[in-house]
């Protein structure tokens, strides 16, 4: 529900971000540099196909390591 969450956010603020042009910057400017948040926001949302398994994996193994330490703990008393 988290990662479904945050690529809805995501994805509902694209167009806002697109029109305002929040957070980007245009060349020419001093630094010669050039950064489309728009763009970045869709790479972001990209990434989480890739990346969300390895993130879920280890959630479920963090989870299974502290609940398995208190179920021995309880045991000992």
């Amino acid at each position: 529900m988290g990662v479904s969450g945050e690529l809805l956010t995501i994805y509902a603020a694209l167009p806002f971000v697109r029109q305002a042009g929040l957070y980007s910057i245009s060349l020419p400017n001093k630094y010669n540099f050039s950064f489309d948040y728009y763009a970045f926001l869709i790479l972001v949302m990209i990434a989480y196909i890739p990346v969300f398994p390895q993130l879920y994996f280890h959630m479920i193994h963090q989870r299974r390591k502290v609940l398995s330490h208190t179920e021995e703990h309880k045991k000992s008393e």
